[in-house]
């Protein structure tokens, strides 16, 4: 393994993944027919400098990706850390397999906000698995910097963002290398909110103000036609559209920025198509499963 921290995107889609139940679109039925056009829902796997293992967000498909992460199919990684950045469905439905029915695992530390941890410790699931030793819970303060396990060689930091809180409040989290920081932000209402939440005047602020080098930022949405029959408004998300109307063409300087969090129903999920085209004329990327950033 080479020296330094490596992160993983271990998935790109919204919380349901594509196919997403109960939906019969074309994107949708080929993914039932062809594996290799499934997306999972966004998590991140990250190796530290001292070979432990952290993942960020725990989803539905844990083995798959386990097994995406894993260098050698024989010998899975399995996390000693999760972190989480809120309650919705997509970003905890998998924590259930680190207890006693599958991994029966012991003392995986599991990092939230003091809102979220709160909320989480309450639920019955999770009570059994604390009391069973499978998962032990602690609060972080937002933008209190911390290790997630000592001398790992990188430190996390959660950051408060606008967005639905019916179930707790919404993180992002920044990863903090030696050299370089990534954020994930895979879940805003708005920038307009963010960015006012932050008194900042544009996106390249609000980034410059955590030192980011890479961002993968919330693009559930290429636009707000995407789901006829449905009012988005109740789903708020900046659109892709509108990430490009705010940041223009990538500049020299700027960081690299990477859209994830893509419903089933974003054109830009699929290689080769107009949307994603101009995302990339534009200097931005769309993350894939598999991509790997070195801190």
């Amino acid at each position: 393994m080479e020296p330094g921290v490596s992160v993983t995107i271990l998935g790109t889609a919204q919380d349901g993944g594509i196919p997403q139940a109960g939906c019969s679109c074309e994107r949708c039925n080929e993914a039932h027919k062809n594996l290799k056009l499934r997306k999972y829902p966004v998590s991140l796997g990250i190796i530290g400098t001292d070979g432990s293992k952290h993942i960020v967000e725990v989803t539905k498909n844990l083995s798959e990706q386990l097994m995406i992460w894993s260098s050698n199919e024989n010998e899975l990684f399995i996390p000693e850390t999760v972190s989480i950045t809120h309650l919705h469905l997509g970003h905890v439905e998998g924590i259930g397999q680190f207890g006693k029915p599958v991994m029966a695992s012991k003392e995986v530390d599991v990092f939230l906000s003091h809102k979220n941890k709160n909320v989480f410790d309450e639920r019955s699931d999770i009570k059994l698995m604390i009391k069973q030793n499978n998962i032990r819970t602690h609060s972080k303060n937002f933008n209190q910097l911390f290790e997630p396990k000592q001398g790992c060689g990188f430190s996390l930091q959660f950051i408060s963002i606008p967005h639905r809180s019916e179930l707790g409040d919404t993180a992002a989290i920044i990863i903090k290398g030696n050299e370089k920081n990534i954020l994930f932000m895979p879940d805003q209402d708005s920038w307009e909110e963010t960015l006012e939440y932050y008194s900042k005047e544009n996106i390249r602020d609000f980034l410059k103000m955590f030192n980011i080098n890479y961002a993968l930022i919330d693009g559930t949405f290429w636009s707000m036609k995407e789901l006829p029959g449905r009012n988005i408004s109740e789903i708020p998300h900046p659109t892709i559209q509108d990430s490009l109307k705010l940041l223009g063409k990538r500049m020299e300087k700027d960081p690299r920025i990477s859209f994830l969090h893509l419903n089933h129903s974003n054109p830009v999920n699929d290689i080769g198509s107009k949307q994603r085209k101009l995302v990339e004329e534009y200097g931005w990327g769309v993350s894939e499963i598999g991509d790997v950033l070195k801190l």
